[in-house]
């Protein structure tokens, strides 16, 4: 009884399974190899059609594929259906609706997708009801390559649900390519930086090849449009390749230096922008075949590149080439699609994967590129880009942290005074290389002696600071007595002194030091690095090697930066005044000239002495004006003196920074023809070290200002070291013998031979002399007797204003000998 019943059952499961064997599948296909039958004609050959074991048919290339569905064997139930397929790149795709013979509906979706119902373009499909029984539907597909492609049977009520989801993944899917696009282009524009805008070109091209690709193009722009956008479809790809090649092309810097692979990329470039404008109105099949020649030629040159540049930082070319390789990956999967080695499949959602993961990469790779770009900002933002020294602003937040934490600490500014000259003479970059290697010595001196000399682990290694473009420092913890920081600059000046080889020369250097130490001479960062440069800028008496912050230096500088304040400002307001001092002819006792001095008096300040005021005016470049302030005020003096006594002569100084100025020469025969004075009886004084410079130079100046007729006068001769004979050649008409050497003659023999051995020397070249800086009767009369021409001091009278020089010039006119009114 139990071997009967399992009988019966293995029968009836074979019955089963033969029966289900027979059943008809509800789906056929029918290739059309002639591309040219009409539907009419397929409804015809309904016997031809073979049925479908398969869910995914695939469509032949170039040949046109029917699928016949019968609705009725689906088993579906509910009232209204949806049959859609995922529809192929570039395929068109047709649908029909047949109810006993009779075509009832047709959808057509064209290549590019456009289509008056926009869903048909992201979602083609056909609507049928569940109780018409016995409607077909009609499938036609034809492609440029082998397509395998998907069918789907659902309610409609799916069918609105599934497209929702697939418009809000579109929707992410190309707002983040534009946005992305978008943000590569405004930071190209804030950075200066052009393969970011390329980047941007490029991924706005994948964008618009995506949105035409599954339809979405027609969610965002007009039909018309869109469907223009579309037509250009191969050629989006193409210009995105182009891009790619000319993103690498800035990118990387070996390739401009390498001209032979430049010209590959351009030539290449060229031939993909004219490729894709060839491409504009062509048929579809023609556009791809150019689509995979330019992915083939663009993955070929990409390769020639990146082995090209393989010497540059692996890291970046590691990351670069991960960017690309998903793109390069979907390209070879192109071309062999067009090949027909492999079948479309689902090239639709394999692309958008690809395209994902690319950008995904890529905006890393940009990532990691910019982090690395500020991350060397930062750097050298904080260090000299030269020698890789710390800069004046990491020295800066240093010291801050060392105040802020009540650090005893010292800091030494040094300036090398050789390296400015190995700069002109051997180059920047040996310059810079001279630097390195001497710091590179000071280096490990200054930690060895830290090593064996202080106990403080935080106090021994030594940094080097590089404030401006000569001037370093360092920075000793602790408290540090005068012979531990005398120690620290003896291994300063022996580095630098020691020096370097280059081509069998020494190069030696010696430096300056200047010291401060918190919190003695300053309590913030910047009052410490202040009170070390007016240190170092102290000049010894006594050659010491550095120098630590004094305060009496510091009312020093302190006063010279107001009087650089004031200085223009006192120009402006003609705030100087020009003092006449009378000179005597000392064999007549008859009034010769004055000479003019300036003056100026600070309604704060008070009297500033010219030897204060004029070396300030000479380095801030204020020097001229004064120059010009003197020659304006003395030649209209001159203007007024002459007209009562006719034989007056001025004497004026120069500043030998202006000396050689045209304009200078220029101002004073303007001023000498305005005013018509006989140039004769104007004499331009110019002091001793002046001179002491290129003799060919300085006579062809002297010689320009002796055309004008003005005689030249050498101002406190005796204090440098020039020579008679050496004076005589460069022509002047006088010598003035410095005070020093007169103001005590009467009690100084070696004055008293000198004075009058200059004298003799003067007379015997034919130059006049004139004394400065008698005091006494004595002095004058002594003067006379060395023979002497002309002399003036404070014996025969000081320096005067205008007004009160008239007056005294007014008195003594009416002596015969000065000497005889002074005497009174």
């Amino acid at each position: 009884m139990g071997i009967n019943k399992a009988f019966l059952v293995f029968m009836l499961y074979l019955t089963m399974t033969v029966s289900c064997g027979s059943l008809a599948s509800p789906v056929s296909y029918y290739n059309d190899l002639s591309n040219q039958q009409p539907i009419e004609d397929i409804l015809q050959r309904e016997s031809e059609f073979v049925a479908l074991d398969k869910q995914s048919p695939i469509a032949p290339k170039l040949v046109s594929t029917w699928l016949r569905v019968e609705t009725s064997q689906l088993n579906l139930s509910g009232s209204s259906h949806v049959l859609y397929i995922e529809k192929p790149i570039n395929s068109l795709v047709e649908f029909y609706r047949v109810l006993q013979g009779n075509v009832i509906e047709q959808v057509t979706i064209p290549q590019d997708n456009a289509s008056y119902s926009r869903l048909q373009s992201i979602s083609p499909h056909i609507m049928f009801a569940a109780s018409e029984r016995n409607s077909l539907v009609y499938i036609h597909i034809r492609s440029p390559y082998t397509v395998k492609f998907n069918y789907f049977v659902t309610s409609q009520e799916n069918f609105k649900k599934q497209n929702q989801s697939k418009l809000f993944w579109y929707g992410i899917e190309l707002g983040l390519l534009y946005f992305i696009a978008l943000l590569l282009a405004c930071m190209a524009l804030i950075t200066k930086r052009k393969h970011l805008a390329l980047l941007g070109i490029y991924i706005s091209f994948l964008a618009i090849q995506c949105s035409v690709n599954n339809g979405s193009i027609y969610f965002y722009l007009p039909l018309e449009l869109g469907k223009s956008i579309a037509s250009l479809n191969g050629s989006w790809l193409i210009l995105a390749c182009a891009m790619c090649l000319i993103y690498h092309k800035s990118c990387f810097s070996s390739m401009k230096d390498n001209k032979e692979l430049s010209y590959l990329v351009w030539i290449t470039t060229g031939g993909l922008v004219v490729g894709a404008a060839i491409l504009f109105g062509m048929g579809t099949a023609l556009s791809n075949q150019f689509q995979a020649l330019a992915c083939l030629v663009t993955a070929a040159v990409l390769i020639a590149v990146y082995y090209q540049c393989r010497t540059e930082v692996t890291t970046d070319i590691w990351l670069m080439a991960g960017a690309w390789l998903p793109m390069l990956a979907l390209g070879f999967v192109w071309v062999s699609m067009q090949l027909g080695i492999i079948t479309n499949g689902q090239m639709l959602e394999v692309s958008k994967l690809a395209i994902v993961m690319h950008i995904l990469l890529l905006m890393f790779n940009i990532f990691v590129n910019d982090k690395k770009l500020k991350e060397r900002v930062l750097f050298y933002s904080l260090h000299d880009p030269d020698t890789g020294l710390s800069n004046r602003y990491a020295l800066n937040q240093y010291l801050t942290h060392l105040v802020h934490a009540n650090t005893h600490h010292t800091l030494l500014l040094f300036r090398p005074l050789v390296i400015h000259s190995i700069r002109l003479n051997l180059g920047l970059e040996h310059a810079n290389k001279h630097l390195n290697e001497l710091f590179s010595k000071l280096h490990l001196q200054l930690d060895t002696y830290g090593t064996l000399t202080l106990s403080d682990q935080k106090a021994r290694n030594t940094e080097i600071f590089r404030l401006d473009d000569c001037t370093f420092g360092i920075t000793l913890l602790g408290k540090l007595s005068l012979s531990q920081i005398e120690q620290y600059v003896c291994i300063l000046s022996s580095v630098f002194e020691e020096g370097i080889d280059y081509k069998g020369i020494r190069l030696v250097d010696e430096i300056e030091v200047g010291v401060a130490h918190y919190p003695l001479h300053a309590k913030t960062a910047e009052g410490l690095v202040q009170k070390a440069m007016l240190a170092l800028s102290t000049k010894s008496d006594h050659s010491e090697r550095w120098q630590i912050f004094d305060l009496a230096n510091s009312v020093v500088s302190e006063r010279r930066m107001q009087l650089s304040s004031a200085l223009k400002e006192a120009i402006e307001n003609d705030s100087f005044s020009l003092y006449l001092q009378p000179q005597i002819n000392l064999a007549t006792g008859k009034v010769y000239g004055c000479e003019g001095l300036l003056r100026w008096f600070h309604p704060k300040l008070g009297q500033i002495p010219p030897d204060e005021f004029i070396p300030i005016a000479e380095s801030s470049g204020l020097i001229h004006s004064l120059t010009e302030l003197v020659l304006e005020k003395g030649l209209n003096y001159q203007k007024q003196l002459v007209e009562q006594y006719p034989g007056h002569v001025l004497s004026l100084n120069i500043s030998g920074k202006d000396l050689a100025k045209k304009e200078l020469l220029v101002h004073l025969i303007t001023l000498v023809n305005q005013l018509n004075l006989n140039p004769s009886q104007i004499v331009i004084e110019i002091t001793e070290s002046v001179t002491i410079a290129n003799e060919i130079y300085l006579k062809n100046i002297l010689d320009d200002y002796r055309s004008v007729g003005v005689k030249l006068a050498l101002d406190d001769f005796g204090t440098g070291y020039s020579s008679l004979a050496y004076l005589s050649r460069l022509g002047f008409d006088e010598l003035k013998i410095d005070k020093q050497f007169v103001m005590d003659i009467e009690t100084s023999k070696s004055n008293q031979t000198i004075t009058k051995a200059m004298s003799d020397l003067a007379h015997s070249l034919g130059l006049r002399v004139v004394a400065e800086g008698i005091e006494s009767e004595q002095s004058y009369t002594r003067l006379q007797h060395y023979g002497c021409d002309y002399g003036q001091g404070y014996f025969i009278s000081k320096p005067l204003a205008f007004e009160d020089y008239l007056k005294w010039l007014y008195k003594v006119s009416h002596s015969d000998d000065v000497k005889q009114y002074l005497a009174h």
